[in-house]
């Protein structure tokens, strides 16, 4: 026992003292400077620039740097909600003996955050001057501490920051920072840094013109809080191929809280020249989108788009291989269509706008043409989302029979994109399905925000192959409405959309789906109705999807059944005439429109007083009006009176209309540029597959290898620092590298 005894405390000692020196000798070999490191992200937190964070991702871990105009403490966390409780907090300070006092604490409300058990951040540096205080440090995606920190990774994160001009003076009771020091913001942290075009233009020396796609002093209504206007543009006539590789958004200044997102889709015509559609409008205002003022040839843009910017997006970059193609001679586009959404739901007056989107294009062609893909479900009232629900799932599916049909054998590769919904929207996913079997998730966000959308990569490199399926899956709340939301252009109405980039670029360009009216039937305990609306609307449905032989009978059809089944009378339905007065609208002006659209309001100053409706609106109040002939216990009762006397409150029947409606029959839409069908617009069964079940641990626990990497700190004002792990603290020189930080973390005191 003793013999043991006495080995144990010799290989102790000669440990210690080992680890101790080659500690030592690494603080004595390297010399610091903060400046050094590279960021590939940086964002100021607040408007008076007081409050500046740097970020650079890696894989096990983000390395930060937070700077604040601020004599004390400085702090950022990552909140669930946005609010302090619940938050997962790191604070600094240097004390007055030049001391950096470092913590990661959690706050439980919204008082003071408290020193959390397990110190999961390493503290890299730091240095207070006359102005300002800057810290640097590294926190791991998942620090394996769930009681008291967030797990970072691919959601977006609401990070909140904070600053005091003083100390504190206790670890325990800080002082409350005050109303003007404090904020929150969305953030992805994965962002890759190579969506910055500027930066890619900077790195290679590329030559890379620009071309500015903007709205022209456009006047935007004051009594409207969705508005999307709609605008024709010629590209540039270049001699030879060329490539679109990015682009950034051009936000009018004091304009960023009214332009919610911008689209341009390219115009394509099926075997006829776009000259004779589109040059004619190139030289006007625009018009307002959907709407009957829409010219119907502009329709044509709608299944391709190019370029998606959403609020909270600095923009796209292409990568350096890839590149869209400009010019009908050169597989691309000569005509865009620019759809920009406003919203301004505070109503206010005399806005002129002239925001828009700056093109980076290059004659130094890439190796592939790159396309972009529409996925998710279609936009309209057949996409229902029931009230008062806490988590309701809706799915937009790209079947296995529009990708067999619409993409070649090699099939194409996933760059990155956009995932869309409006205010109801908490969650969403784009699941890949091949022979049965999930494949790894190609983009998520379980924390989405309306106000916050940027572009997501696939966590690898992602094919997908003719006979693959892909469903674009939103997860939605809505425990604060009281009636059912529907499908529309309103932020008030939803959307489940994703815009996604891809090479090579292929002939599918839009790949959606909505359940069948026998799914919707089903999931609401409808067995049949009186009359034939249902059967009138199925071969409409069939039509919009796609159907070029249409020849507007199937909507004259629906329009008179629906009429008379419902005593509508349809010269309700208004629209405004040449001159902006109210007209009883006609099949003329329905027939070549989308089956979607926000409802328009009265021209301006005409002494107009009945409102003009949207006829979708109107067919959908139509709709509800029809009567229930089975089962006998719904008989005679409107579909909208229905709706009324359903108990969304009942978690096990919501959860039975969810899966209902979710794994139900769904029509394919699956057209090519120019809106031409691939496949015909038909019920597809739900994919029959085993769900993927990944084998990593979700715990990354940090790797020390991981962490001697390039980035390196030096001395900027001699320090030292502060490192309250558990109930110890141990000062320390202040230049060191990583890994003698490292070094020190096992020999915590007591």
């Amino acid at each position: 026992m003793r013999l043991c005894m006495k080995l144990m405390f010799w290989f102790w000692h000669h440990f210690f003292f080992f680890r101790l020196s080659l500690l030592l000798l690494c603080s004595s070999l390297v010399q610091c400077n903060l400046d050094q490191l590279t960021w590939t992200h940086n964002v100021l937190l607040d408007l008076s620039g007081h409050f500046h964070l740097a970020w650079t991702p890696r894989e096990h871990d983000i390395l930060f740097q937070m700077s604040a105009q601020t004599l004390g403490s400085l702090a950022i966390g990552f909140s669930p909600n946005g609010g302090m409780a619940g938050a997962d907090i790191i604070m600094a300070w240097v004390d007055p003996n030049g001391n950096i006092v470092f913590h990661d604490r959690h706050a439980k409300t919204t008082l003071s955050p408290e020193i959390d058990r397990s110190q999961d951040c390493t503290l890299f540096g730091g240095y207070e001057n006359d102005t300002h205080t800057v810290i640097q440090f590294s926190r791991p995606w998942d620090t394996c501490d769930p009681e008291q920190d967030l797990v970072l990774g691919s959601d977006t994160v609401r990070l909140i920051w904070a600053f005091h001009p003083e100390d504190p003076t206790s670890l325990e009771v800080l002082p409350y920072h005050g109303h003007q020091r404090r904020g929150v913001r969305s953030i992805y942290l994965r962002e890759d840094s190579h969506l910055s075009v500027v930066k890619q233009m900077e790195q290679t020396g590329e030559k890379v013109q620009n071309w500015d796609v903007v709205n022209e002093k456009l006047t935007l209504p004051n009594d409207d809080h969705t508005h999307y206007w709609c605008k024709i543009f010629e590209a540039p006539q270049l001699e030879g191929k060329h490539h679109m590789i990015g682009f950034v958004p051009l936000i009018e200044a004091g304009h960023e809280s009214y332009v919610h997102h911008m689209v341009l889709y390219e115009c394509h015509v099926p075997d006829d020249s776009t000259d004779q559609y589109f040059a004619h409008h190139v030289n006007g205002a625009g018009a307002r989108c959907y709407s009957p003022n829409m010219p119907p040839e502009w329709s044509y843009c709608l299944a391709t788009n190019t370029w998606a910017w959403a609020v909270g997006s600095e923009g796209e970059t292409l990568p350096a291989n890839v590149g869209i193609p400009i010019g009908e001679n050169f597989n691309g586009a000569t005509y865009f269509m620019l759809e920009t959404h406003y919203d301004n739901p505070a109503y206010h007056q005399d806005l002129v706008d002239s925001s828009g989107l700056r093109i980076f294009y290059t004659s130094e062609l890439r190796e592939h043409d790159a396309g972009m893909i529409l996925l998710g479900s279609e936009v309209n009232f057949l996409h229902l989302i029931p009230p008062m629900q806490e988590s309701f799932i809706t799915v937009g599916r790209c079947t296995a029979a529009c990708t067999q049909q619409g993409l070649d054998s090699d099939g194409i590769t996933i760059l990155h994109g956009v995932l869309h919904s409006h205010l109801a929207g908490r969650k969403t996913r784009l699941r890949h399905i091949r022979n049965g079997q999930e494949l790894p998730m190609i983009a998520e966000d379980n924390n989405y925000d309306f106000n916050y959308q940027v572009s997501r990569e696939p966590p690898s490199v992602t094919k997908v192959l003719p006979g693959d399926e892909l469903l674009m899956e939103c997860d939605y709340n809505t425990r604060s409405r009281d009636e059912p939301t529907f499908g529309g252009l309103s932020t008030r109405e939803e959307m489940c959309l994703g815009f996604f980039w891809y090479y090579p670029r292929q002939k599918l360009a839009d790949c959606r789906s909505l359940p069948t009216l026998q799914s919707l039937m089903k999931a609401f305990g409808i067995d049949s109705i009186f009359g034939k609306s249902f059967e009138k609307l199925s071969v409409f449905l069939k039509d919009i999807g796609g159907s070029q032989d249409s020849n507007g009978a199937s909507l004259e059809d629906l329009l008179n059944i629906l009429a008379s089944e419902t005593g509508s009378d349809l010269s309700e339905a208004l629209s405004a005439d040449s001159n902006g007065f109210a007209r009883p609208i006609t099949e003329e002006d329905l027939l070549n429109k989308p089956f979607y659209t926000v409802a328009s309001d009265p021209p301006q100053n005409q002494g107009i007083s009945q409102s003009i409706q949207d006829y979708r609106n109107f067919m959908s109040d139509m709709l509800l009006k029809i009567r229930i002939k089975t089962p006998s216990k719904y008989f005679n009762r409107t579909i909208g009176e229905h709706f009324a006397l359903m108990n969304w409150m009942d978690p096990e029947e919501s959860r039975d209309i969810q899966d209902a409606i979710r794994f139900g029959d769904h029509s394919s839409l699956c057209l090519a540029h120019g809106r031409s069908p691939l496949i015909p617009y038909e019920a597809q069964p739900y994919p029959k597959f085993l769900s993927f079940e990944t084998n990593e641990t979700k715990c990354h626990i940090l790797n020390h290898t991981h962490l001697l990497s390039k980035y390196t700190q030096t001395r900027r004002n001699p320090m030292n620092l502060v490192d309250l792990t558990s109930s110890a603290i141990i000062k320390r020189p202040f230049c060191q590298t990583i890994g003698a930080v490292l070094l020190l973390v096992p020999f915590t005191l007591s």
